[in-house]
């Protein structure tokens, strides 16, 4: 298949009108040449910006772009082919958003570019795109993905609650601004309803485990100070427990969605006990 494409390719000529242009883009997509095809889009929109097709022709270039970064792209020095990157790929697609900024592809695909950094493990540079999403395209429908995906990226940050809870409480954060915000996201256009009703479950259920691990962290602390025999001490974050409890419970007060946390079972048992004293 990519041999007729490419042989197609061949009787396309290299100069020619808008029409000759167009094929001669569409065919290195197909034949997944994403260098050359970005190349080509990026000519046919400076040499027919009045085209009825110059917006398909910037979506398109920014969606080579986005698959050179997926595929790499190997340069070459003195004919040597050097180790194939997704630099050059990521360079074009955010030259392309540079470029066309209010194309109303253009919050897609920085999503996209978002979701590229996060399944490669960068987180820094996944957020960076989220937050831009949520900065200039609060009105998108992407918007949703956005904020439900930059909270998902504070919580890959965190290591485990013997750790710094900064990046879990971020994570908290983000989360509950989503259940906050999620009648208006609703209004959004479409399809920015469906996404909301389907993350919204899943929000609650990472909030939920979060709120946990927050609990842990307190109890560990409380369980610490009990072990050094300074009860005042562990009474402070017993206490602490239950108060955080009742904070959440304002957020998820169904318990279909946040059980009853075993920090709290023994918070409010060793809170009864130095009662009962």
């Amino acid at each position: 298949m990519i041999a007729l494409l490419l042989a197609a390719l061949q009787q396309i000529p290299a100069s020619g009108g808008e029409d000759a242009l167009w094929e001669r883009a569409r065919a290195r997509s197909a034949a997944g040449e994403h260098f050359e095809a970005y190349h080509a889009y990026r000519e046919f929109v400076l040499r027919y910006p009045q085209s009825p097709r110059a917006s398909e022709a910037k979506r398109l270039e920014m969606a080579s772009g986005l698959e050179l970064a997926k595929t790499g792209h190997a340069p070459s020095t003195l004919g040597l082919r050097l180790f194939s990157s997704s630099a050059t790929g990521v360079e074009y697609l955010r030259d392309s958003l540079r470029r066309y900024p209010r194309e109303e592809f253009a919050a897609d695909f920085t999503q996209k570019l978002g979701m590229f950094y996060y399944r490669k493990g960068e987180w820094d540079a996944s957020a960076l795109e989220f937050q831009t999403v949520l900065d200039q395209y609060a009105e998108s429908p992407e918007s949703v993905l956005a904020l439900y995906m930059l909270a998902l990226t504070a919580e890959q940050r965190f290591d485990g609650v013997e750790r710094d809870l900064k990046p879990v409480k971020e994570a908290r954060r983000l989360h509950e601004r989503f259940l906050e915000e999620a009648d208006k996201m609703r209004r959004l256009p479409d399809p920015a309803p469906r996404w909301v009703d389907e993350l919204v479950p899943a929000v609650k259920a990472r909030l939920a485990r979060i709120y946990g691990l927050l609990l842990e962290k307190h109890l560990r602390t409380a369980v610490y100070y009990d072990w050094k025999d300074f009860p005042r001490a562990s009474a402070v974050y017993y206490r602490t427990i239950l108060k955080d409890e009742a904070s959440y419970r304002r957020v998820l007060p169904d318990p279909r969605d946040y059980p009853v946390h075993e920090a709290v079972l023994q918070a409010r048992a060793r809170l009864a006990e130095d009662a009962g004293k």
